[in-house]
């Protein structure tokens, strides 16, 4: 495996450890998420995370899986930084349901075996 494969499969294994993490997070339900305030702050973090590792994987690992929105995935961790005070905790639950385990299950079972 060369340097940029490597590159690319830490990366990816950063960001399913913590899609896992997000997944305990969200087992409670919608409507406890949405009251527990540090719930959608660690949420937040973990969209943080997996942005900075995703922009990590090296651009022609990237352009060879392009079916993830991969600019979408770092432009959210730019917004969950910058923008914290303007996210809508309705869409971050979407995205937390829906987005992170699709990515989660892109990576095991695409990505990472194809490098």
């Amino acid at each position: 495996m060369n340097a940029e494969a490597l590159k690319a499969r830490d990366a990816a294994t950063r960001v399913i450890a913590v899609c896992e993490v997000i997944a305990q997070i969200v087992a409670g339900g919608k409507d406890p998420f949405l009251t527990d305030v540090q719930a959608q702050w660690a949420a937040e973090m973990g969209l943080i995370r997996i942005g900075e590792s995703v922009a990590k994987f090296p651009v022609p690992v990237r352009e060879r899986f392009a079916e993830q929105p991969w600019r979408q995935i770092i432009d959210m961790r730019n917004f969950a930084a910058h923008q914290y005070d303007d996210l809508d905790p309705h869409r971050v639950w979407r995205t937390l349901t829906v987005d992170v385990p699709r990515l989660r299950a892109y990576l095991a079972e695409v990505v990472i075996p194809g490098l």
